[in-house]
């Protein structure tokens, strides 16, 4: 179990980016990221000709790790994991340069082989997607790592070494333009790669989860153009044709235009279509419906690797991705977690007993027990107001195990259990809610208002509540929990809106 605080950082060195992380552990066993690094540097450049770690990658590669090196000691971090991917693996002086590494930045690189990074690749994902069953692509610069995943366990996996760099030098070339041929050849060769895999048979149908920056691109792309404003792309979705779409645009553009396209780095213009083809492909192959995009991979994985094992999980895998989010969130901001689970206890009680009058499904359910957990995250900010803190601290918290639009309906609720007249106005997130949502936001709002003002003072007077629906009357039963408390002057300051909303008047039963 974890006693003191630790601080970890993770750098991931593969053929076209090195990256780092740098995660600190509470003592209160939550967790969070304190800042991240990443540069471009190319380190298979030129590769595909010899296996050759070229002089001039190899010193860019060395500039970026030495100014790691700086973040690192300004954090006073001492867990260090160093991990080489597919750039180094594949070349002939790996070695050497590890070695050379080890000496001017003082960090030890492990060199890990493919079936290692989709490993760590799955369990980054596992822990932060709420998907049972899916396909893992991740195109990195010199490798493709693909995982089918059945009931969240790992059921097969293959480390491909083409990537992004790789095949583009290969396949594409470097000239202002790619002859529409040479993508279809590029096509092709993928396309024969994934024949050889006879186990994607079992993939067909299933959502692809894409990691890798390309893939990352590719959503933000597709974001910029449909206007959608929320910053995080973790677990952002995607159509086929949406895909296709960006797809088209990228391959079909010369250089200089894709370094125009908005959402697009001007430093993965030359090697985008190469790293999206494998993407393309696949989903062509599996006859998937829907892309999940993943900002966690290799280095969240290392993470939750080291992290639940150190915290006394048994499994690699939390047992549920929402509700381990939400309660380290909880744990982050310093939420009385006693009296917000108490609330979301009673508000559950309340959505359950009363069904038949919001006719609400198990979706909205789920989005009720977020929104209840968190009603009092503001409270980090300030007091005043911190049902407008917590709207913000929602959207911005990286709440794992939901999508964008769930995320905008839990942070109205949130917001909402105060009081209904939250100043943010639904159709400002039209993008990512309809008025039937927020309706919606409404009723499971008034859920978490009500079991608010019965649990006062954060008191726990409350077991439970007991809903009867009487003709035109709500009767709720207040089941005591043993500690002293009354009712008897006690007046429902929501009761007014919860008429508005289900034309029936609350009567409490003491």
């Amino acid at each position: 179990m974890i006693l003191l605080e630790d601080r970890i950082a993770i750098i991931d060195l593969g053929s076209n980016s090195v990256r780092m992380i740098i995660m600190k552990i509470l003592e209160n066993g939550s967790y969070k990221m304190i800042d991240q690094a990443k540069e471009m540097v190319r380190l298979s450049e030129g590769m595909s000709q010899d296996s050759y770690l070229k002089p001039v990658a190899i010193q860019r590669t060395i500039g970026a790790l030495k100014l790691f090196r700086k973040f690192i000691d300004s954090y006073e971090v001492e867990n260090i994991v160093a991990i080489a991917t597919a750039g180094v693996r594949n070349a002939i002086n790996g070695i050497p340069f590890i070695e050379k590494v080890k000496v001017e930045t003082g960090f030890d690189f492990n060199v890990i082989p493919g079936e290692m990074e989709a490993y760590y690749d799955y369990v980054g994902v596992i822990n932060t997607i709420a998907v049972d069953d899916c396909v893992i692509l991740d195109v990195g610069g010199g490798s493709t790592e693909i995982i089918l995943v059945e009931n969240r366990k790992i059921k097969n996996s293959v480390s491909i070494p083409y990537g992004a760099v790789n095949m583009t030098e290969r396949f594409l070339g470097k000239g202002e333009e790619y002859a529409r041929e040479r993508v279809l050849k590029l096509e092709g060769f993928v396309r024969d790669q994934l024949y050889r895999l006879g186990w994607l048979d079992d993939a067909r149908g299933l959502p692809v989860v894409g990691l890798g920056g390309s893939i990352r691109t590719l959503a933000k792309i597709n974001k910029r153009a449909g206007g959608y404003f929320l910053e995080g792309l973790h677990n952002y979705r995607m159509e086929p044709y949406e895909v296709e779409g960006v797809y088209t645009k990228v391959t079909n553009a010369k250089i200089s235009e894709r370094k125009e396209i908005p959402g697009l780095q001007k430093d993965r213009a030359d090697i985008i279509a190469g790293g999206l083809v494998p993407l393309k492909v696949l989903m062509e192959y599996t006859d998937s419906k829907m892309l999940i995009i993943s900002g966690n991979g290799l280095r969240e994985g290392v993470f939750y690797k080291y992290y639940l094992k150190k915290s006394g999980f048994q499994y690699e895998i939390v047992p549920d991705v929402l509700r381990h989010s939400v309660l380290n969130t909880l744990k982050k901001y310093d939420v009385n977690e006693q009296h917000s689970s108490h609330i979301c206890k009673l508000s559950l009680e309340m959505f359950d007993q009363l069904s038949d009058i919001h006719s609400l499904g198990k979706d909205k359910r789920k989005l009720l027990e977020t929104g209840a957990l968190l009603h009092d995250i503001g409270l980090y900010v300030d007091y005043y107001n911190h049902h407008s803190h917590g709207f913000y601290l929602t959207l911005n918290s990286n709440i794992n195990g939901i999508s964008n639009k769930e995320l905008v309906l839990c942070a109205f609720i949130t917001a909402m259990h105060r009081n209904e007249s939250f100043k943010k106005k639904w159709n400002d997130y039209k993008l990512y809610m309809n008025k039937e949502d927020y309706d919606a936001t409404r009723m499971l709002s008034i859920f978490v208002r009500i079991a608010e003002e019965l649990d006062r003072n954060d008191y726990g007077s409350l077991e439970g509540v007991q809903c009867d629906c009487d003709g035109d009357k709500v009767l709720i039963r207040l089941v005591p929990s043993g500690k002293r408390e009354t009712w008897s002057d006690f007046e429902l300051k929501s009761e007014k809106d919860f008429k508005k909303l289900f034309g029936k008047n609350i009567i409490l039963r003491y």
